[in-house]
């Protein structure tokens, strides 16, 4: 028997997410889609078509909702599911504040609730990490990422997404939140940040520009560079480039999730592997979502679960804080309850 699915919010990455939705049949089943504007959910002709939450999820009864709004929503949205037994995918930014956060987690105590953060799930992260896990380059010492677009210096600004210019707080809760995930996702849970923001855009309201330095243990730090105003005609797959630096060699990702390793001794080669060539940057969506459903059908745990998920927020918070205060801070072993 299918698993049922409704989806609130047509926006603009819902396009990426439906699309996944569409390829897991007949495994999961898009049985609702809904949007105050109507003819935003026509337009992916699958399922009936709502203007209504609760009518939906009423009408439709389905296993999980997929919300797909903007982060102000997600509290409402997954408690009206949660009442009605409903498990809960969630987009992110998975809350404004971390106490909203808790809010959506207690509401959902007696439902499933995982949130959709999908850049772990880019199909060269998780190729790394088993390259990581297989020694390939030894012990890891540094890392850098590189993160660049040219959208922020777009008129107007992000045209996609042009709601971003008025987020008093934009790159690190929008954007990096990503990389400071799935940095847990290949290193573990860092011990200290520091964090420099700026806004280079006059017209954002937050900002356009940060530079985060992670540091995990004695001997192992990174950094996460990145800002949306650099001129460039090339947006990669992978939305930047990423080296880690092992005591045996290197391993280098272009922004189009090519890998390349050089050994200690000088030895470079490219790394064969299946690299996507589907799907929203190496097939994210698929995986979380396949992710998603198949904790969902075992009952094992979520990579990123709600509470799992609050350690991310507070790298967040931190960063925030840490470019306020201009000083490194350290990471308590466990987030703000």
């Amino acid at each position: 028997m299918a698993i049922k699915g409704c989806l609130v919010g047509c926006g603009y990455f819902s396009q990426f997410q439906v699309e996944a939705w569409k390829r897991m049949a007949p495994r999961v089943e898009l049985t609702g889609i809904c949007d105050l504007d109507e003819s935003k959910a026509r337009r992916f002709q699958t399922g009936n078509v709502y203007t209504d939450l609760a009518e939906m999820l009423d009408q439709e009864k389905p296993d999980f909702l997929d919300i797909v709004t903007r982060p102000e929503h997600h509290l409402p949205m997954a408690r009206m599911a949660a009442e009605r037994g409903i498990h809960v995918f969630c987009q992110k930014p998975f809350a404004e504040t971390i106490e909203e956060a808790h809010q959506i987690i207690e509401a959902c105590r007696n439902v499933r609730l995982m949130v959709n953060e999908n850049f772990r799930w880019q199909a060269w992260y998780r190729e790394i990490k088993k390259l990581l896990k297989a020694g390939t380059i030894g012990e890891p010492f540094t890392f850098h990422w590189q993160h660049r677009a040219n959208d922020g210096l777009l008129d107007p600004p992000y045209p996609d997404q042009p709601y971003f210019i008025h987020y008093p707080r934009f790159l690190i809760y929008e954007v990096l939140v990503h990389h400071l995930d799935t940095s847990r996702f290949l290193f573990g849970e860092p011990v200290e940040l520091s964090c420099t923001t700026a806004r280079v855009n006059p017209k954002m309201a937050g900002e356009d520009l940060a530079i985060i330095t992670l540091r995990y243990h004695e001997g192992f730090a990174g950094v996460i560079d990145a800002n949306r105003c650099a001129p460039t005609d090339h947006d990669g797959k992978a939305m930047g480039n990423f080296r880690i630096d092992g005591h045996d060699g290197f391993l280098w990702m272009s922004d189009e999730g090519e890998i390349t390793i050089e050994s200690r001794n000088g030895k470079k080669f490219p790394h064969s592997w299946l690299k996507p060539t589907t799907g929203y940057r190496g097939d994210a969506c698929f995986g979380t979502q396949q992710h998603f459903i198949e904790c969902l059908e075992s009952g094992a745990d979520f990579e990123t679960g709600g509470t799992e998920y609050l350690k991310t927020m507070q790298l967040v918070d931190l960063c925030y804080e840490s470019a306020k205060q201009k000083r490194t801070l350290k990471i308590p072993a466990s987030p703000p309850a």
